[in-house]
């Protein structure tokens, strides 16, 4: 083939919008992925910087904040400057933050670095949503919504194995080395493939209630991180409790009140919009308790290498993949409460089966648990992210794309604290009880499923709520 019809393909592939999907996708799995996959590294960081658990936690509780914090004020940017100068803008900022934190000298750099890394996760995920309901339409923006939120799930699933597979043959660093190709190559082809959309109208950022969101964000998830290793009711817990209820008030109370406000509360005014979107919130909760116990289950209880855990790990995200694309068509259909409220009954026939798994370990009871949980979170992804963003007008994407992730990681982060204070708790009663650390530990997950069942049954229940009556289309 010539040399000017190559560049004339090559052009055209990437001028496409499904190169554009491509790069989103691209952008929401590394930053899903990085974070979970320091979790399994955390040993060796410690060891290597001389700290303890407490201090090196922080490396996992950073990144989570800098998302939380930045998303709201990321999508104004969107608005302001476009959504592909936003975009690359992520993607650099998070290959400056990997190559810094591989590089760090001390645990503060490491620390500073994962916060830089989050600022671009955060542009990662406040657009992503938006971006592929400017370039997509109907049944296939549902197809394609699905599929970016599978990918989040799946990022956060195989972390764990895919960091130990990496920190057993190059050590931690590599962990964010790795990033920096997908960097490249994702800063160069968001500013020239993604539309470029603004609305400056809606791009103006208000500083009292940025200030004020992100104090209250960090007060309120630092006390849930911290609580992982003291309890909810230690003085230093509650005072930093007391102070994020405080501050979430002025911040509320300032957001109904100035014209320009941080995060756009009247879409919540959308019976759709709002039950879909903390639906999100609760999906996350729920499969974050199961999938951060499952690799210990399976190391400490079980003796499984690494490899294997990120092998068993593997059987939730594949089907999770296949459905996530189908379902998103289907619903355009037969609609998406259907699909949303079958999802949830599938996920809690997959933590109820989990209940099942004794101290002798089974491997089909692994796979059929983790195939059941992936179909289930595949068949939600798609219907509920359409319906989120079908139901509101074209120029509040971003807007929604910021308010959809914020609702998502949200879901991350309090999943995480509330799965690990329960869990410990519950291990700890049963332990100085006399009874033995294999069993209490198997009791103490059964237990902590609950949380799951409940967190995917108000799922449901808000589904079922949120969604018009359905219309088949055929």
């Amino acid at each position: 083939m010539p040399a000017e019809q190559r560049h004339g393909a090559f052009d055209t592939l990437i001028r496409s919008r499904y190169f554009a999907f491509f790069v989103v996708v691209t952008g929401n799995f590394i930053g899903a992925l990085d974070a979970s996959v320091v979790n399994v590294a955390l040993p060796a960081m410690s060891k290597y910087f001389n700290v303890g658990m407490a201090g090196i936690q922080w490396v996992i509780t950073v990144y989570c904040l800098g998302i939380v914090s930045i998303l709201p004020i990321s999508s104004k940017l969107g608005n302001r400057y476009g959504q592909n100068r936003i975009y690359s803008l992520g993607f650099l900022l998070f290959g400056l933050g990997s190559l810094l934190c591989a590089a760090s000298p001390s645990l503060s750099a490491l620390i500073i670095s994962r916060f830089i890394q989050a600022m671009g996760g955060a542009m990662l995920f406040a657009l992503a949503h938006s971006v592929i309901s400017n370039l997509f339409t109907g049944m296939q923006r549902g197809q394609f919504l699905g599929t970016i939120g599978s990918v989040v799930a799946v990022g956060n699933i195989t972390g764990p194995s895919v960091g130990g597979m990496l920190l057993d043959n190059f050590g931690w660093p590599a962990l964010f080395y790795i990033n920096l190709p997908f960097a490249a190559f994702g800063a160069y082809f968001a500013y020239k493939c993604l539309p470029s959309v603004k609305r400056p109208k809606l791009g103006k950022i208000n500083a009292n209630s940025a200030v004020l969101f992100m104090a209250f964000s960090i007060c309120f998830f630092t006390a849930l991180s911290l609580a992982e290793g003291a309890s909810l009711l230690s003085p230093h817990i509650l005072v930093m409790l007391a102070a994020s209820a405080v501050l979430g008030y002025f911040f509320f109370h300032h957001e109904r009140l100035t014209r320009t406000p941080l995060l756009n509360l009247a879409l919540y005014g959308n019976k759709v919009f709002a039950y879909g979107n903390t639906a999100i919130t609760f999906v996350f909760i729920a499969t974050n308790a199961s999938g951060i116990l499952l690799p210990f289950l399976l190391q400490d209880i079980y003796g499984l290498s690494a490899f294997k855990t990120g092998t068993l790990i593997l059987f939730y995200s594949i089907p999770m993949i296949l459905v996530s694309p189908l379902s998103g068509r289907l619903s355009g259909y037969m609609g998406s409460r259907r699909l949303t409220v079958g999802a949830m009954i599938v996920m809690i026939c997959g933590f109820l089966w989990y209940m099942g798994v004794g101290t002798e370990f089974k491997q089909y009871q692994i796979i059929i648990g983790q195939i059941t949980l992936g179909v289930g979170n595949g068949m939600f992804n798609s219907p509920n992210n359409n319906s989120i963003m079908s139901a509101i007008p074209r120029k509040f994407y971003n807007d929604a794309s910021g308010l959809t992730s914020l609702g998502r990681n949200t879901g991350i982060v309090l999943g995480v604290a509330l799965t690990v204070n329960l869990f410990n708790a519950l291990l700890g009663f049963f332990q100085k009880g006399g009874v033995q650390h294999t069993l209490a530990f198997i009791t103490a997950f059964h237990l902590t499923l609950c949380l799951a069942i409940f967190s995917a049954f108000t799922a449901g229940v808000l589904c079922y709520l949120g969604k018009e009556p359905d219309r088949t289309l055929l």
